[in-house]
């Protein structure tokens, strides 16, 4: 008769109503998250202060010729991982310029931080990337998936939680194709920018006012005169 095998630890925890330890990582993820939702709260609640005090910003961007290559150049350069805040960029450019215009520029800034984001990582982590994978099992079995999946994996994966700059340097370490990934890259871009790019855009002085003089109450007073 075969004998039953002996509970794992989480079993035991579960039997006996032991609640396990939270460990380090959890607890970084669980402040992260506090993080997050306090500087969206302070966002939303001080967002008229933060467009005043950045108006004199914003205003000389607007106001020259090649200021849109600084958004560019920044977005550029936080592409490449661990870096980040290509999105407080976009909300940046979006409070800044019109609303194609802003889409404009992100655009660019992003597609280009993309490409070198691929060409830096494909020629100076692939070597190492080939030893990963054949010591770990996991890692090798992901690296073949991708790779064997092809366009609509590596489209998957950018329309997915996983951040667009971390997944790019994943293609071009495990031998993506430059064209797969780019036309993944650019049928992904509204996922990217339309969302931070917008909220910047109606936080602009003229836009909020707009949205509140046609407002649902405003325009019912309007019409019950």
């Amino acid at each position: 008769m075969a004998r039953t095998p002996s509970p794992t630890p989480s079993e035991e925890n579960l039997l006996h109503g032991i609640r396990p330890k939270t460990t380090t990582k959890q607890k970084i993820q669980y402040a992260l998250i506090i993080v997050v939702i306090i500087a969206i709260g302070v966002l939303i609640g001080l967002h008229r202060q933060i467009v005043k005090g950045l108006s004199p910003t914003t205003k000389w961007l607007h106001d020259h010729k090649f200021a849109p290559l600084i958004p560019i150049a920044l977005i550029i350069i936080v592409s490449f991982p661990p870096l980040f805040g290509a999105e407080i960029i976009a909300t940046l450019v979006g409070i800044t310029w019109s609303l194609p215009a802003s889409l404009g520029i992100v655009a660019v800034g992003t597609l280009l931080g993309e490409i070198a984001n691929f060409f830096t990582f494909k020629y100076t982590c692939s070597t190492r990337n080939d030893k990963i994978e054949a010591k770990n099992l996991d890692y090798g079995l992901m690296a073949y998936v991708v790779r064997r999946g092809g366009f609509l994996i590596v489209l998957i994966i950018r329309y997915s939680a996983v951040p667009p700059h971390f997944a790019t340097a994943l293609f071009a370490t495990v031998g993506v194709s430059f064209w797969i990934f780019f036309t993944a890259a650019i049928l992904s871009l509204p996922k990217q920018i339309i969302g931070p790019v917008y909220v910047g855009y109606v936080m602009q002085p003229s836009i909020g006012r707009s949205s509140h003089r046609f407002g649902p109450n405003n325009t019912i007073d309007q019409l019950n005169r």
